[in-house]
């Protein structure tokens, strides 16, 4: 059974990646458009990142004591 996984992800992989290769063909491309001269407000996305990762290391911390809790309970 593995030789035959082994076959069919070489395959599927090699087509994956001669796809993304004719995708990336250079054919009469003159590179990206200018930039608009009116700008949009720009939205700052780096500025609480910080409190994503404490609030998500702490929403961590709390499934992994409700787990153990939960386990510690005596039949």
């Amino acid at each position: 059974m593995r030789p035959r996984i082994v076959f069919i992800l070489t395959i599927a992989l090699s087509l994956y990646n001669s796809a993304f290769g004719f995708a990336q063909s250079v054919k009469d491309s003159k590179g990206p458009p200018p930039p608009n001269d009116t700008r949009t407000v720009q939205l700052p996305i780096d500025d609480n990142i910080t409190i994503l990762l404490i609030i998500g290391t702490l929403l961590g911390i709390y499934f992994l004591i409700k787990k153990y809790r939960s386990n510690d309970i005596p039949a």
